[in-house]
C-alpha cells in the first residue's frame, strides 16, 4: 500500500501538469508562460551610416512591454517611433519592412476614429522628442505586443523585429506610417 500511495502522488501532479499546459492558463487562451514577466530584450540604435547612436530596452510586464530609448543625433522635435516587423536594418532601413500586426488590414494611428481593438497596427508608438542637442530619453508601454510571444504579436518571433525612427512626428491617423516620412534611425531587437 505505501508504494501505491508514492505513485498515486506524482501522478496526479503529472496530470494536472499537463492539464494545466493543454488549458492554456485561461479562458481567453492567452499563453502566460510565453508572456513571462521580466523577459527582456535590447537593440542598438544605428544612423543611415551605420553608426551607433544610441539603444531601446525592452521589459516584459505582466500586462505589457516596457521600452526605455536613448538615442542621439536627431533634428529638434517630434519624430515617430514604431515596432517594424522583420530584424533587419541593412542593407537600407527598409528591410526591417512594416510595422508588426497581427492582420493583413490593420490599421495605424493610435488617434484613428476607425481603429478597433481588433483591427489595430501592433507597431504603433506615442511620438519621441528630441531636444535642442539632438539627443532623446523616453520610456513607452505597449500592450500590444510582447517579448517572446504568447497574447499579441512578439517582438522575438522567428523573423525579429526592429525599432524605427523617423525624420518627422507621427499624425496618428494618417496611413500607412502617420506621415512621419523617411527612416533615420533602426536597431534589430534581439
Amino acid at each position: 500500500m505505501n508504494s501505491w500511495r508514492i505513485w498515486k502522488i506524482p501522478a496526479l501532479v503529472a496530470c494536472f501538469i499537463v492539464m494545466a499546459a493543454a488549458c492554456g492558463g485561461d479562458d481567453k487562451g492567452q499563453d502566460y508562460e510565453a508572456d513571462r514577466v521580466g523577459a527582456s530584450a535590447s537593440a542598438s540604435i544605428v544612423n543611415p551610416d551605420g553608426d551607433v547612436v544610441g539603444s531601446a530596452e525592452f521589459e516584459q510586464g505582466p500586462t505589457g512591454v516596457l521600452m526605455t530609448v536613448s538615442v542621439s543625433g536627431l533634428t529638434p522635435g517630434g519624430h515617430g517611433i514604431h515596432l517594424h516587423a522583420v530584424g533587419a536594418c541593412t542593407p537600407d532601413f527598409k528591410a526591417a519592412t512594416g510595422h508588426i500586426t497581427s492582420t493583413d488590414d490593420a490599421l495605424h494611428g493610435l488617434k484613428n476614429p476607425e481603429r478597433t481593438a481588433g483591427n489595430g497596427d501592433n507597431g504603433d508608438l506615442p511620438n519621441l522628442y528630441a531636444a535642442a542637442d539632438g539627443t532623446a530619453q523616453a520610456e513607452f508601454f505597449t500592450s500590444l505586443v510582447t517579448i517572446s510571444g504568447g497574447s499579441m504579436p512578439a517582438l522575438l518571433d522567428a523573423d525579429g523585429s526592429t525599432v524605427i525612427i523617423h525624420e518627422s512626428p507621427d499624425d496618428h491617423i494618417t496611413q500607412p506610417i502617420g506621415g512621419a516620412g523617411g527612416r533615420v534611425g533602426c536597431g534589430i531587437i534581439r
